[in-house]
């Protein structure tokens, strides 16, 4: 697997998920990192008995990181490279991959966007051309990078029972953050990165919170747009009814102490915790341009960007005040076995045994 980070984020989490299930199914998986790694991460790896190598930083230096991948791709004669990516800005990746000892290339979409649109677009036709597979998170993933070349929509996967509603984790949370039983909480989990929208979902809990004083608004994760955001949060006049809870390695309880759950995101891949909140019997408020294939359930709610906060804050309004049995909720026929890991490894596997029953690309 070839990843930029290994972080608390959608890919990292997917990226170890899959390892870990190829690895209990008799396999070996290297992670080849090129840019930060998270400590829970890496202790994440180590326990799923992944072997992690951290390459020099891509973004600083950017030649001693190819030459690192190029010699480990070769030293590791591996049957498989797996690139993970959000955009044609993958191609480095897959070219050297190509000409590697590996025997056959694969590439994994997780994004509808990205940081550099103009060299996505000149880079993307070439991607299909040097893969021997290719994988996305979502149907919008897959046009966004391979267009109308062939691909697998490969959903991203996990624990789904970790994640159900829990009236005890809800009671013991609320003490340990001072957050009163009958107090409404808007959650948001994501990476604190632009395309998240950490300002617009602010500007929504301040119109929210216009109507509904007593609410409060938690944001949990990290990223290197935590200053940014904390300093919005510091200069709102809701400032006092914000959390920031910082990265949590494992968010899952937290969604019980929630009330609903708001994801403005400007473009998503898929949005994970999109499901995981879901499971946990929340109404998600989300941006319409969020994949509908994160919808599993009747508690999606897609909003478009261009709606105002005040219209955003007046539907969550009208759900806080018929609020719904966390522990019922009607989920679509079929629509949680797809992120199901076990589901996701037997076309993992399958995708893999095909393009090596072909030879890749290389003849050992």
């Amino acid at each position: 697997m070839v990843v930029y980070n290994l972080v608390n984020n959608g890919i990292g989490k997917v990226v170890l998920t899959y390892s870990a299930e190829l690895i209990r199914h008799g396999h070996k998986v290297t992670v080849l990192v090129g840019g930060p790694c998270e400590r829970e991460k890496m202790d994440e790896a180590s326990v799923c008995g992944v072997t992690v190598s951290q390459l020099p930083d891509k973004k600083s230096d950017t030649l001693g990181y190819f030459k690192a991948l190029r010699k480990a791709l070769d030293e590791g004669r591996f049957d498989v490279c797996h690139v993970h990516g959000n955009s044609g800005m993958v191609f480095p990746e897959l070219v050297i991959a190509k000409r590697s000892r590996a025997v056959a290339v694969a590439c994994h979409c997780h994004s509808t966007g990205c940081e550099h649109p103009v060299l996505h677009r000149v880079l993307r036709p070439f991607v299909p051309w040097l893969c021997d597979c290719m994988f996305a998170c979502s149907e919008e993933a897959g046009k966004w990078l391979y267009g109308n070349a062939s691909y697998l929509v490969l959903p991203n996967s996990f624990n789904l029972g970790k994640f159900a509603f829990d009236a005890e984790a809800r009671a013991e949370l609320r003490v340990a953050y001072g957050i009163d039983g009958d107090t409404y909480v808007l959650g948001n989990v994501a990476r604190l990165n632009p395309e998240k929208n950490h300002p617009f979902l602010i500007d929504v809990f301040a119109a929210f919170h216009a109507e509904h004083p007593d609410s409060v608004l938690m944001i949990v994760g990290g990223g290197p747009g935590e200053k940014d955001v904390r300093s919005l949060v510091d200069s709102s006049p809701v400032r006092d009814s914000i959390m920031l809870l910082g990265n949590i390695a494992d968010p899952s309880k937290l969604y019980s102490a929630m009330d609903c759950f708001v994801f403005p995101s400007i473009h998503e891949g898929l949005g994970i915790v999109l499901i995981e909140a879901q499971l946990a019997g929340l109404d998600c408020f989300v941006s319409s341009d969020v994949p509908n294939g994160a919808r599993v359930s009747d508690r999606f709610h897609p909003i478009p960007l261009s709606r105002p906060a005040v219209s955003w804050a007046a539907e969550i309004s009208s759900a806080a005040a018929c609020p719904r049995d966390r522990s019922r909720c009607d989920f679509h026929a079929g629509a949680l076995e797809r992120f199901d890991v076990r589901s996701s490894y037997h076309i993992l596997e399958g995708a893999y045994e095909a393009a090596l029953a072909q030879g890749g690309h290389n003849e050992h």
